[in-house]
C-alpha cells in the first residue's frame, strides 16, 4: 500500500511540475553559413511537411547544385521505391536546369551549378531514360508528371539534340500516355501540349506523335477547354506544328476537328498572337482542296479579312493571314467570294505598305495571280 501510495504521489508530481522548453538558437545566414545543411527546431520550422517542403528548405538542391547531374541520379537510384522522394530529386534538377533570377534568392547554392554544363552531364548519363522511367513508375503522383515534365520542357525548348534525345527515349508515348490520363488537369495539358509543340518542330518526331493518335489530344483541348486561353494558346501551337504533314490534315478531318479552330479563332479574334498561330494552322488545312470547301462553308474567309484588318501595320500578322488565304485564290468561286469581302484590296494594300517586307511581297504576289498555286508553306 504505501508502494501505491508513492506511486501516486509520484503521479501527482509528474503531472503538476512545469516544464519550460528551451528553444534553440537558429543558425544567423552569413555568407560563411550559406549553403550548409542545418537543422532546427523551431516550431515554425517545425510544421513543414517534410515529404513537400518549399524550395528554400529542399535540401537536394544543394546535392544537386554541388554534386551535378551524377549526384543527384546517385541519390534518386538509392531512393527510387519513394514517391515524395523522387518529387523533390526531380524539382530540384528542375531549379538547377532552370532561369536563375527568381531561384537564387530562394536557394543561393544554385550559383554554383552551371545550367548548361548539368544539361550536357544529363546527356552525358542518359539521365532522361531514368526520368521517363520514374515518370512511368509513379504514373499515380500527380508531382511526378509535374515536374518531370517541366524538365523535358526546358531542355527541349531550343535545343535539337535534346528532341532528338527525348524522342529516341520515348516521349511521344510519355506524354500522349500522361495526356489520356490528365486530360482534364488544365495545369498538366498546358505542359504536355507545350512539349508537343516543340517536338513537333522536328518533321519526323511530328509523325512520330501523330502516329500516337497525340492529335486526338490537342481536338479536345480546343474542344473542351476553349475558354483557357493559356492552354488554347499552347495546343495551337502544337497543332500548328502537327499539320505540317498532309495526311495529319486529313486525320483531323476524319476525327470532325478542324472546325473547332474557327471556333477558337471566333472567340479570341482580338488576341494578336493567338490570331498569328491560327492564321498558321489555316495556312496548314488549306493544301487539302475538301479541307478548303468545308472551311469556306463554316466563312473561314470572313475570319481571316477580319484578322487583316486587326493591325495593318503589324508585317507578322500579315504574312500569316497571306499564307491563310492565298490557296483559295485558285478557285474562281472562292475568289468571288473574296472579292465581296475586299480581300483583293486589302492584299494590295499591304503590299504597298510594306514594300520591305520580302514575305508580303512574295505571297502577295502569289495571291494577285503572278503563281498559279503556292507550294507548301
Amino acid at each position: 500500500r504505501d508502494r501505491e501510495t508513492r506511486w501516486a504521489g509520484g503521479v501527482d508530481a509528474m503531472a503538476l511540475t512545469a516544464v519550460t522548453p528551451v528553444e534553440p538558437v537558429v543558425l544567423s545566414s552569413d555568407e560563411e553559413d550559406e549553403g550548409k545543411l542545418k537543422l532546427s527546431d523551431s516550431p515554425s520550422e517545425m510544421r513543414i511537411c517534410l515529404t513537400r517542403p518549399p524550395d528554400k528548405d529542399n535540401e537536394l538542391v544543394k546535392v544537386a547544385a554541388r554534386y551535378g547531374a551524377a549526384g543527384i541520379l546517385a541519390v534518386m537510384r538509392k531512393h527510387k521505391d519513394f514517391s515524395w522522394f523522387i518529387v523533390m530529386s526531380l524539382r530540384a534538377v528542375q531549379m538547377c536546369l532552370g532561369p536563375r533570377h527568381e531561384s537564387l534568392d530562394v536557394q543561393p547554392v544554385l550559383r554554383e551549378c552551371d545550367p548548361i554544363a548539368f544539361a550536357v552531364e544529363m546527356m552525358e548519363l542518359e539521365m532522361i531514360d531514368e526520368i521517363f522511367q520514374l515518370m512511368k513508375y509513379f504514373s499515380h503522383v500527380r508531382d511526378v508528371h509535374h515536374h518531370g515534365l517541366a524538365i523535358m520542357e526546358i531542355l527541349i525548348m531550343d535545343d535539337p539534340e535534346w528532341r532528338d534525345e527525348v524522342a529516341r527515349k520515348g516521349a511521344a508515348n510519355i506524354l500522349v500516355e500522361i495526356a489520356k490520363q490528365r486530360k482534364d488537369s488544365p495545369s498538366i495539358m498546358c505542359q504536355v501540349m507545350t512539349c508537343m509543340s516543340y517536338l513537333a518542330a522536328e518533321d519526323y518526331i511530328e509523325v512520330m506523335l501523330c502516329q500516337h493518335d497525340a492529335l486526338h489530344y490537342v481536338a479536345y483541348i480546343l474542344t473542351d477547354f476553349g475558354s483557357s486561353a493559356e492552354l488554347v494558346t499552347r495546343a495551337s501551337l502544337a497543332l500548328l506544328n502537327m499539320t505540317v504533314c498532309e495526311p495529319h490534315v486529313e486525320e483531323l478531318m476524319d476525327k470532325g476537328a478542324i472546325l473547332p479552330v474557327l471556333t477558337v479563332l471566333g472567340r479570341y479574334a482580338k488576341d494578336i498572337h493567338l490570331v498569328i498561330i491560327l492564321m498558321g494552322v489555316l495556312a496548314n488545312f488549306s493544301v487539302k482542296d475538301d479541307a478548303r470547301t468545308l472551311l469556306v462553308k463554316e466563312k473561314v474567309l470572313n475570319h481571316i479579312a477580319a484578322a487583316m484588318r486587326l493591325d495593318p501595320s503589324n508585317a507578322v500578322l500579315q504574312v500569316a493571314c497571306l499564307k491563310a488565304v492565298v490557296n483559295y485564290s485558285i478557285d474562281a468561286e472562292h475568289y468571288m467570294i473574296m472579292d465581296s469581302l475586299g480581300i483583293p484590296n486589302l492584299v494590295g494594300q499591304m503590299m504597298v505598305d510594306h514594300t520591305d517586307d520580302p514575305g508580303v511581297q512574295r505571297y502577295g504576289n502569289y495571291f494577285l495571280g503572278y503563281h498559279t498555286q503556292c507550294p507548301i508553306m
